[in-house]
């Protein structure tokens, strides 16, 4: 069967600048798409920066459901120059610095986007010899710049540092970029908030072709009676702060609330799977997180709607922290949580990978799940 994701749509939301505390890029970008797919839906941000669209219960006596994924991607932050014009940096999230020498970075400054390379002491000069301690004091921005001066004429101190954006498709159905954490969860909460607003006969991905661009339009078809009431709120700082998660449980009164974040896939060498919770591979479907306070009667709404919707499913164990926004909603009040998990290879990389299938598959569950619980 042809991948039925809609390659344009994500390969965009990847593309979009969105370093931690600067996603706007990303929240327009979905306005843009949403006005033209759905729109009935109310479009709104707060005051942390949380972009959230909702499709508002028409009938009575539904569920108030949040969808959140997180817009920010990993990056850094501008720290300074030396006499010599070369930038210095510091990590905006858990990023590992090993994995940045040599790497095409983009620092954003207040004239747009400025090209940069990171540079690092020579092999033979690291402390002890070995490149596996390197931290961010060995680490630099050439800039292309001569001195202090100039290099503070093109930088300030705390513009957000990423990966130069890059969205590259591999082999059967692979897909590669920089900010697919969690650009791909981005993608799955407002394609299935999509779906659902087209009705159930839109989710047969049998009849669904695959699509290469972002401008597909959708079916308008209604909310029936008792529908849920559904927003999907693209969330700020879940790499650094968690402060778009943190203004949610206190703004929105949700009694469902679906995290979706990538997770770590196990299918790789030197992945010990006991270690991640279950053996999670890409292109088996997404992953339901189960344990650590996550609702156990969602768990099965999911699988039952899972199973109706005929959609893979992978089970991973949470014994504590979910590592996502889930554990800062976890306790809003009157609600009960459910986290998803995209399987991700090489988290918080230059590059990113997962299985598109996986991607559309975890929309698509969406979908089937808000279906589910209407009637629960």
């Amino acid at each position: 069967m042809a991948m039925t994701l809609d390659v344009g749509f994500l390969r965009d939301l990847c593309l979009a600048s969105g370093a931690s505390g600067y996603e706007a890029p990303v929240g327009r970008l979905i306005a843009a798409r949403i006005r033209h797919t759905v729109p009935r839906a109310e479009i709104a941000s707060d005051t942390v920066g949380n972009f959230s669209v909702t499709l508002a219960d028409e009938g009575v006596g539904g569920h108030r459901v949040l969808l959140a994924a997180h817009a920010d991607q990993i990056g850094a932050v501008v720290s300074g120059a030396d006499e010599h014009g070369f930038v210095w940096l510091q990590p905006s999230g858990l990023l590992d610095a090993s994995l940045l020498p040599g790497h095409l970075v983009s620092v954003q400054t207040a004239t747009g986007p400025l090209d940069a390379v990171v540079g690092r002491v020579p092999g033979d000069f690291l402390r002890d010899g070995d490149s596996t301690k390197l931290g961010f004091d060995d680490l630099w921005l050439d800039i292309g710049a001569k001195t202090q001066e100039e290099a503070l004429s093109l930088v300030a101190i705390g513009d957000p540092v990423t990966f130069t954006p890059s969205f590259v498709r591999l082999a059967r159905d692979g897909l590669a970029s920089q900010a697919l954490d969690d650009r791909a969860g981005v993608y799955a909460i407002f394609r299935g908030l999509e779906l659902w607003s087209a009705g159930p006969h839109a989710r047969d991905t049998e009849s669904v072709t695959a699509r290469g661009t972002g401008s597909d339009t959708q079916g308008q078809g209604g909310l029936h009676r008792g529908a849920p009431h559904v927003t999907a709120v693209a969330t700020t700082g879940e790499e650094t702060t968690f402060l778009g998660a943190r203004a949610l449980a206190t703004s929105l009164r949700p009694d469902i609330i679906v995290v979706v974040d990538v997770i770590w896939a196990s299918d790789h060498p030197h992945v010990d799977a006991r270690k991640l919770g279950g053996d999670i591979r890409l292109g088996a479907g997404p992953v339901l997180n189960r344990g650590a306070g996550l609702s156990e009667r969602l768990v099965r709404l999911v699988r039952t709607a899972a199973e109706r919707a005929r959609i893979p499913l992978q089970l991973r164990a949470v014994p504590g922290s979910t590592l996502s926004d889930a554990d800062e909603l976890l306790a809003t009040p009157g609600a009960e949580t459910i986290a998803f998990g995209i399987p991700l290879r090489y988290m918080h990389a230059p590059c990113e990978v997962v299985d598109g299938n996986d991607v559309e598959h975890t929309a698509e569950l969406i979908a089937a799940f808000l279906e589910v619980i209407a009637g629960s």
